[in-house]
């Protein structure tokens, strides 16, 4: 039969007699053996991860044992009362051992019950107090003096290292961390951390003949041994290898900052590495380049030739831009086809000429498994000092310059000019506007009367949003409303507008004595989100509105892609009783099949084609007209700034019309002069 001292830490807790268990420092059980189930009746499956059951004030025993096992290897307690599953007290003095072994740091705990001295044997009592012998054996140990000077190593440590006993013993126990590491710093921690916590616990490089490729790691935990006064009379070190697991998180963190194909930085990993370079840019008054460089319609190239293709094409890029770029620049790769280069001490010309020679030598054929392959290279950069101190937005605007060049034509080289730099600061101020406008009541609505074409009454209003900026000033819709669509703003700021025109129609609606509708524009992240439905709800349930009163203006587009989700969608809204329009009618792909079977009440044409007939007399607006009289739907022009144009509307099946012409949007305030105005008249 094995001796005790043989056994590894999980059968040697299970082989003792006696009731013990390990737990770890923050006092949640790791080992439970069965004699501590027959003691206090937990069974190993309902301890296990869970804070130690047995004892009632557990953080509060933890502090006392702590300072305790700091002055001694290890203590008893006198007979304690410990609690039992079913709530019962049983008493039994616990002996108590602080060390890290095979992963775990905490405490070993052995309970002695009243009566239970004859059941232990009298090897079991011995190792209960030599349990330090059997941590010797089976981590890697050492012991050094109060000066930090090696006394004892066991033989683990020896064999990981490569060396005997006796070349360690009177080192200072520094002395074993890695070369590749200073020894200072790593010193100083554990110094300061021993000097005010009396216990350190961390990872340490150390030198090992073992481990040849890569550093060495222990995780260690070390603890004084104090005397009675509270000196330090040695330390004690365990520990164990967790080399493996350093180098994975080696190569995890390399995978995060890298492009796992060509080994170059990627976004993530460059802005990191070169986080400081514009400050130094600035100590030293040099100029920044940054330029990215994309192979136009690499997907096509891609699917056309397979991924081993695109990959080894990639590599040889990479390979032919190193030879082509000079020794002070760095080459990254943020993503697929797209590269980045970051030039240090150059000009704008000599950048100009260098990116020129790059996009030549790229462009030249390269030859891929027996292909002939031909690139065409877009290129955007950006130069510092500039309106941004932001290596992101620097990033950032670079890759705008990039698409801007694009648009123009493949195989561009586009820089940011002052304009676009302006253009892109503006941006990035309303961005970051955005997320303040709506909480701080930076909105506000006009409203653009709407007028029956036949009698010139007017009839209603469309809702069109406003933003005035204290330092910006007035920011057009235009402008602002399709970066709320990017950051996902625009669902909560439509839902407010929605909110308030129905607020302001339901104040309106009784200062004139016929009905009066209100027209919102709905965007389609919008129409697609569950909030606006229940916004719908709320304001026929809580407003006590006419929904037929509201009109809910959707894009052509958005329409036309007659997917189960829209139909779903509209149709929801119908068994509301609102009104749907189509909004800028005919500036899509219009078709005649969705206009009969969709649930629409309104057709609105788009202005372009009211300047269409006052250029060329065109018939197009007469068809359209008709097209939605047949289909039964209520047409709005919009857009009316001519009184010729109106003319000839009034000659069509035409039902309303908005524009310039009879009314600027306006605000509320005017809005009630307006109505008040029209019933006086009226009473006339």
């Amino acid at each position: 039969m094995a001796s005790l001292r043989d056994l590894p830490i999980d059968a040697f807790i299970d082989a003792l007699s006696i009731p013990c268990c390990y737990i770890d420092l923050g006092g949640d059980v790791l080992l439970w053996n069965e004699h501590a189930t027959a003691l206090f009746g937990w069974e190993r499956d309902e301890v296990l991860h869970q804070a130690l059951p047995v004892v009632e004030q557990l953080d509060s025993a933890l502090e006392t044992w702590a300072p305790l096992l700091l002055q001694y290897p290890f203590s008893t307690t006198a007979m304690t009362p410990f609690q039992h599953k079913d709530g019962s007290l049983v008493y039994a003095t616990a002996y108590l051992q602080s060390f890290a072994i095979a992963g775990y740091t905490g405490y070993f705990l052995a309970f002695l019950p009243k009566g239970f001295g004859p059941l232990i044997s009298t090897e079991q009592f011995n190792l209960l107090h030599h349990f330090q012998a059997m941590i010797e054996q089976t981590t890697y140990y050492l012991s050094a003096d109060a000066d930090g000077r090696i006394t004892a190593v066991n033989p683990m440590l020896c064999e990981l290292i490569g060396e005997s006993e006796h070349r360690f013993i009177g080192l200072d126990w520094f002395d074993l961390v890695h070369p590749m590491h200073e020894k200072a710093p790593i010193a100083d921690t554990v110094r300061a951390a021993l000097s005010s916590d009396r216990i350190w616990h961390g990872e340490m490089p150390i030198q090992s003949k073992r481990h040849t490729t890569n550093v060495c790691w222990l995780n260690l935990t070390v603890v004084p041994i104090l005397s009675e006064q509270g000196e330090v009379l040695q330390y004690t070190a365990f520990g164990f290898d967790v080399s493996d697991k350093k180098r994975l998180e080696r190569e995890v963190e390399y995978l995060a900052y890298h492009n796992d194909l060509t080994g170059l930085l990627n976004k993530k990993g460059w802005l990191r590495e070169y986080r400081d370079i514009l400050q130094l840019a600035d100590q030293s008054e040099g100029i920044v380049h940054i330029a990215l460089f994309d192979i136009d319609r690499f997907k096509i190239i891609n699917e056309s030739f397979g991924s081993r293709v695109g990959n080894e094409l990639l590599l040889q890029i990479k390979e032919r831009a190193s030879r082509h770029l000079p020794d002070t620049s760095v080459m990254f790769h943020p993503s697929g086809g797209l590269f980045g280069v970051l030039f240090l001490e150059q000009s704008k010309e000599d950048v100009f000429r260098l990116l020129r020679q790059l996009q030549y030598e790229l462009q030249r054929p390269f030859r891929i498994y027996h292909h002939s392959i031909m690139l065409s290279i877009s290129i955007g950069c950006v130069f510092y000092p500039s309106a941004t101190n932001s290596l992101e937005e620097l990033y950032a605007r670079a890759e705008s310059a990039l698409f801007k060049g694009k648009r123009i034509g493949v195989g561009t080289i586009q820089f940011v000019t002052k304009d676009m730099d302006d253009a892109f600061s503006r941006q990035i101020h309303i961005e970051k506007a955005l997320y303040q406008a709506l909480e701080e009541k930076h909105f506000y609505l006009e409203y653009q009367p709407k007028y029956e074409l036949k009698t010139d009454r007017l009839i209603g209003f469309e809702a069109l949003l406003r933003w005035h900026h204290d330092e910006l000033g007035q920011i057009p819709p235009s402008e602002f409303i399709p970066l709320a669509e990017e950051m996902a703003l625009i669902v909560p700021i439509n839902n407010w507008v929605i909110l308030e025109a129905a607020k302001q129609l339901k104040v309106w609606q009784p200062l004139v004595d016929h009905s009066l509708s209100m027209a919102v524009n709905i965007s389609p992240n919008q129409f697609r989100s569950e909030s606006f439905i229940n916004t719908l709800r709320n304001i026929k349930q809580q407003l006590h509105l006419n929904p037929t009163d509201m009109i809910l203006e959707i894009t052509e587009s958005l329409v036309m892609q007659q997917t189960e989700e829209i139909i779903a969608r509209m149709n929801q809204i119908k068994r509301l009783d609102y009104r749907l329009s189509i909004d800028d009618f005919g500036t899509g792909f219009s078709s005649l099949q969705y206009l009969k079977s969709f649930p629409v009440d309104e057709l609105k044409i788009d202005k372009v084609f009211l300047d269409d007939w006052l250029a060329s007399k065109s018939h197009l607006i007469d068809v359209i007209v008709h097209l939605g009289k047949s289909l039964n739907l209520h047409v709005v022009a919009e857009g009316v700034e001519d009184e010729e144009m109106l003319d000839h509307l009034r000659t069509t099946d035409c039902d309303s019309f908005q524009g310039f012409l009879y009314a600027k949007p306006m605000p509320p305030e005017r809005v009630i002069e307006l109505l008040t105005h029209q019933k006086n008249e009226k009473n006339h």
